[in-house]
């Protein structure tokens, strides 16, 4: 086993499409954690460079916007102030899945060794594509806009931070959400609206509602992408309002990313007399993650192993950022929530 984790790991990453086939190894595909992943070198290029170690801090700087209201006339003595500039700092955090496999657990068994190891990957990835969907709906969810300066047919929710509208204007819930954007100054931009399940349920409805209908409510989906978050449903039931109706987010383009990272000797496959370091591509985000194992002697006849057995143990790992686009207002992201009523 000591060579199986350099040596195996394309193999095992081939399989790995075609082995998730089975029922029991079904994941719903991670559609926000994939969002946040568009954009991470948009918002942050090279800064896989720039993180050398896990304890080094990363900043980027942007220029704050300075808004002033217009004066009227001339001066000869005007004078003026300055502007500013802001930091942000990426907070990355480690998360792992963990697994072992004994040298003699396959002996004598239906399954190989291979097998087996193919069967604790499969697990690991299912883990870490459930996990980290919850953690980056959670982060949107958390994120939301605290400021919302659109009146129009709704209410901003400064309590809850959410837009509410209406019961009353359900089918044009879509458009009115659109235009609070406009007045927030994202006109023009595509969005990415993650809905809970009640949202995606009746923007699906409205969206096939074509030209051939009665009610034509297709005109609200120009440039807008749906995405189905189950973990929304159960973060909006969290708020103490009614929002049994529908809850949703809106996500400008490209004002979200995700930074993923692994050390240096993970990236490169590094094996001494303690540790084993590799990484394995996952074939669902299609990011590296980092693979540590290492051997002890063992006795393993209580988990099919024997008394002289070799146990190894290995850790899948990756850090993650995710972040928005920084902004100079208390409170204000470009994340912004919407609610029925």
């Amino acid at each position: 086993m000591a060579n199986y984790l350099t040596s195996n790991l394309a193999k095992a990453q081939a399989k790995l499409i075609q082995r998730f086939g089975s029922a029991d190894k079904r994941f719903r595909d991670p559609a926000v954690h994939k969002l946040f992943l568009r954009n991470a070198q948009i918002m942050f290029p090279d800064y896989e460079m720039l993180r050398t170690r896990e304890d080094r801090t990363v900043e980027a700087y942007f220029n704050e916007q300075t808004s002033r209201a217009l004066g009227t006339g001339r001066s000869h003595n005007h004078t003026g102030g300055k502007g500013n500039s802001g930091v942000l700092t990426p907070a990355w955090t480690t998360y792992n899945d963990k697994f072992s496999i004994s040298l003699k657990q396959a002996d004598n068994n239906i399954y190989s060794l291979e097998e087996m190891f193919m069967n604790e990957i499969e697990n690991t990835i299912r883990n870490f594509m459930k996990g980290l969907e919850t953690v980056s709906s959670t982060y949107l969810f958390n994120n939301r806009s605290g400021v919302n300066v659109a009146t129009a047919e709704g209410t901003f929710n400064g309590v809850q931070d959410v837009f509410e509208v209406a019961v009353a204007n359900i089918e044009r819930f879509l458009q009115i959400a659109i235009t609070s954007m406009d007045v927030n100054e994202y006109q023009g931009m595509r969005y990415s609206v993650v809905a809970d399940t009640v949202m995606w349920n009746r923007l699906n409805f409205q969206f096939n509602q074509g030209s051939a209908n009665s009610t034509n409510l297709s005109f609200q989906f120009g440039g807008v992408e749906i995405i189905h978050s189950p973990d929304l449903s159960t973060l909006a039931g969290g708020l103490g309002s009614p929002y049994t109706q529908g809850f949703m987010i809106l996500v400008p383009e490209g004002m979200i990313g995700a930074l993923p990272w692994i050390p240096k000797q993970n990236r490169a496959g590094v094996i001494n007399v303690e540790n084993s370091y590799g990484a394995i591509m996952n074939p669902f985000d299609a990011q590296q993650y980092a693979m540590h194992s290492y051997m002890e002697r063992a006795d393993e006849t209580a988990t099919n192993g024997y008394t002289q057995d070799t146990l190894t143990q290995y850790e899948l790992s990756l850090d993650i950022a995710y972040e928005h686009a920084p902004l100079s207002t208390v409170n204000e992201t470009p994340i912004m929530a919407f609610g029925i009523v």
